[in-house]
C-alpha cells in the first residue's frame, strides 16, 4: 500500500515528525516523506520579524502541484503545527478532490490542541495523542479489513456526519520509547520546491539552508509546567503525567547522533530542543555527559531551561561535555505578568539564575532568554519594570523577543476570552513586534549596554503597546539590525553555524578552519572533581520530577 507521510512546516526540523515517520515507514516501507516548508525560520526576512510563523497565501497553481502527487497514494498523513493548519485543509481539500479514496490522516501539534476544528477538515481521521503505538493498531485493522474506528488516540468521520471520539491511550514509558526506531532523516525524503513547482530529493543544501551545520532532536519529553500561553496546559488536561519527565536511555540518545553524523558528517552542533532538560537528575545528566564526551565529542545546545532548575553542577557538567549554549525561558521581569502567565518563578530567582550562567561565559556563547511582548494586559509599570529587569541581567546574553500570540485551548485563550480581549492567534507571525520604543529598547539593551542617562530617557517614553500611539519601525529595525550582528559575533567566535545557515558554515567545515579554530582558541571548561557535585537530590520547592 502507498502511503504518504507530509510534513506541512516552515523549517526541517520536526523531530516528532521524523520519529513518526520513521515508525510508519517500519510499518509500511512503501512510505515517502515529504516535506513542505514554505518559509525558513533563519532567513534574514524572519529574522526581521516579517514572516517566520505566518502562514502564507499559497498560489493555486502550487496548491495543485503540492497536491497531485499525494492524491496517487492510498493514505495521505500530514502533520502541522497550528499556524500551517490553513495551509494542511487546502492540501486536503485538492486531495479529496483528485482522489476522493484516499484516506487521509492529521496528525502533529494541531489535531491535539485543536481536535473539533481539525475533524472539520476533508480528513478522514485525526490523531488526538502520541502517534506510534496508536497508528500501529490503526493500521492493523485498516489493512485486514476490521474496524478502525474504535482506535484510541484518534477521532474518525462518522457515517452519520458526527465524529468518533476515542479515549487516550497512556503516556509511553521510557522502556517503550528506548525501542522506537531511531528517526528518520538524511536519506530517501523529498522536499516541495516552488520555483519549480515540483518535489525534488532533500540534499544536503537543502539542511544547510534550513539547518546549517546544526542537528535538531528532543531528548527527554514533559514539562512540570503549566504556563497559560503554552500548549502543555492541553496536554496536561489530556493526561497528568505530560507533567513528568521521561526520556529513552542515554545510549539511544548517543546512538541517533551517530547515526545522523554518519549520514551527514558536517554536522558540527547538536541542538536539544526539549522543554526542562535541566530539571532532569544530575545523576542522569552526568551520565549523559559523560557518554557524549566519549562517544560524540560535538558541542550541544539546550534549548529548554526553566530557571527554578539552573544549579552550578548541573551546569558545570555540560558546560565540560560540551554544552555551547542554552535558552532560557524568562518571558518577563514584571511579577504581576508572570503571574497572569502562571509562571511560579519571581524575577529574583531569574536574576540569581542569570548569575549562576553569567559564571560560565568564558566558555559559552551568551545565552538566549525568551521574552514575550505586546500583552494587552501590560500596564505602563509592568512596561517598565521589564526593561529595567532585562537591564539588570548579568551580562553577556541575547533575547528572543517574541509577540503575545494564542494557541487555540490553552489556558490563555480562555483568560483572553473572559477579559473580552483579542489578539492574533499561533497562525499569526509571532516574531512580528508592535514598533514600540519599548520593544525597540530590549534589542538595544540585549546588545549593549546603555548610559544611564540614555536609558532613563528611553524608559520614560515607554508605553505599553495598546496605549503608544507613537510607532518607531524604522528604530526597530535598526535595533534589531545591532542586535544580529551582536549575535553573528558571537557565533563566529565559537564557530558555531547551527543558527548562521548556507554552504559558509561547510566550506569553514571541509576545510578544516571550525575544527582548528575550536581545538586553538576555545577554552575548555575543567571541573573540579574533588568538590564532590551533588547527585541531583529533587528541589524541595518544585514537584519531585520522574524519570
Amino acid at each position: 500500500m502507498k502511503v504518504e507521510m507530509v510534513c506541512v512546516e516552515d523549517a526541517l526540523m520536526n523531530i516528532g515528525f521524523r520519529k513518526m515517520a520513521a515508525f510508519v515507514r517500519k510499518l509500511n516501507p512503501d512510505t515517502t516523506v515529504r516535506y513542505i516548508a514554505y518559509s525558513n525560520y533563519l532567513s534574514m526576512r524572519s529574522l526581521l520579524g516579517l514572516g517566520y510563523g505566518k502562514c502564507p497565501n499559497v498560489p493555486e497553481d502550487d496548491l495543485r502541484a503540492m497536491a497531485e502527487p499525494l492524491a496517487k497514494s492510498d493514505m495521505v498523513c500530514f502533520s502541522s503545527m497550528s499556524g500551517y493548519a490553513p495551509l494542511t485543509r487546502d492540501l486536503m481539500t485538492r486531495i479529496r478532490e483528485m482522489n476522493p479514496r484516499a484516506y487521509i490522516v492529521w496528525g502533529g501539534i494541531h489535531p491535539i490542541m485543536d481536535p473539533d476544528d481539525a475533524i472539520k477538515s476533508d480528513a478522514d481521521a485525526i490523531c488526538t495523542g502520541e502517534g506510534e503505538f496508536a497508528f500501529e493498531s490503526f493500521w492493523q485493522h485498516f489493512l485486514t479489513g476490521r474496524d478502525f474506528r474504535q482506535t484510541r488516540n484518534f477521532w474518525f468521520k462518522g457515517s452519520d456526519g458526527k465524529p468518533i471520539k476515542n479515549s487516550l491511550l497512556p503516556l509511553m514509558s521510557p522502556e517503550e520509547m528506548s525501542g522506537l526506531p531511531l528517526l528518520h532523516y538524511g536519506t530517501e525524503e523529498v522536499i516541495y520546491k516552488p520555483k519549480h513547482q515540483t518535489y525534488e530529493p532533500l540534499g544536503v543544501n537543502d539542511y544547510l539552508a534550513y539547518n546549517g551545520l546544526g542537528y535538531n532532536t528532543i531528548w527527554s519529553i514533559g514539562c512540570p509546567f503549566k504556563c497559560t500561553y503554552c500548549g502543555n496546559t492541553k496536554f496536561i488536561d489530556n493526561d497528568k503525567n505530560y507533567m513528568k519527565i521521561r526520556h529513552p536511555t542515554v545510549q539511544y540518545a548517543i546512538d541517533e547522533v551517530k547515526e545522523a553524523r554518519r549520514k551527514h558528517p558536517h554536522l558540527s552542533t547538536v541542538v536539544f530542543h526539549d522543554d526542562s532538560f535541566l530539571a532532569l537528575p544530575y545523576r542522569t545528566l552526568k551520565e549523559f555527559a559523560d557518554s557524549w564526551k566519549q562517544q560524540v565529542g560535538l558541542p550541544f545546545m539546550i534549548a529548554g531551561v526553566i530557571p527554578n532548575y539552573v544549579k552550578e553542577e548541573k551546569i558545570a557538567v555540560l558546560v565540560e561535555a560540551g554544552m555551547n549554549r542554552l535558552r532560557m525561558g524568562i518571558q518577563n521581569g514584571s511579577w504581576n505578568i508572570l503571574q497572569f502567565y502562571d509562571r511560579p518563578t519571581p524575577p529574583k530567582r531569574v536574576l540569581e539564575a542569570a548569575e549562576t550562567i553569567s559564571k560560565f561565559r568564558k566558555y559559552m556563547i551568551p545565552p538566549n532568554y525568551d521574552i514575550i511582548v505586546d500583552n494587552p494586559i501590560e500596564t505602563e509599570e509592568d512596561v517598565k519594570t521589564n526593561l529595567v529587569f532585562i537591564r539588570n541581567l548579568a551580562r553577556p546574553y541575547s533575547l528572543n523577543v517574541f509577540s503575545l500570540r494564542v494557541i487555540p485551548n490553552t489556558v490563555l485563550a480562555d483568560q483572553m476570552k473572559e477579559r473580552k480581549l483579542s489578539i492574533d492567534t499561533i497562525s499569526a507571525n509571532y516574531v512580528g513586534l508592535a514598533p514600540t520604543l519599548a520593544n525597540s529598547l530590549a534589542f538595544i539593551l540585549s546588545a549593549t549596554p546603555i548610559p544611564d542617562w540614555l536609558f532613563e530617557r528611553w524608559l520614560a517614553k515607554s508605553r505599553p503597546f495598546l496605549a503608544d500611539k507613537r510607532r518607531y519601525p524604522n528604530f526597530l529595525r535598526f535595533c534589531r539590525l545591532i542586535y544580529l550582528f551582536r549575535r553573528f559575533i558571537d557565533h563566529v567566535r565559537f564557530m558555531d553555524f547551527s543558527v548562521l545557515t548556507g554552504r559558509t558554515g561547510y566550506i569553514l567545515w571541509k576545510t578544516g578552519v571550525i575544527s582548528f579554530w575550536r581545538k586553538h582558541f576555545i577554552p575548555k571548561f575543567k571541573s573540579d572533581s574533588s568538590n564532590g557535585a551533588p547527585q541531583g537530590k529533587p528541589e524541595a520547592h518544585l514537584p519531585i520530577v520522574e524519570t
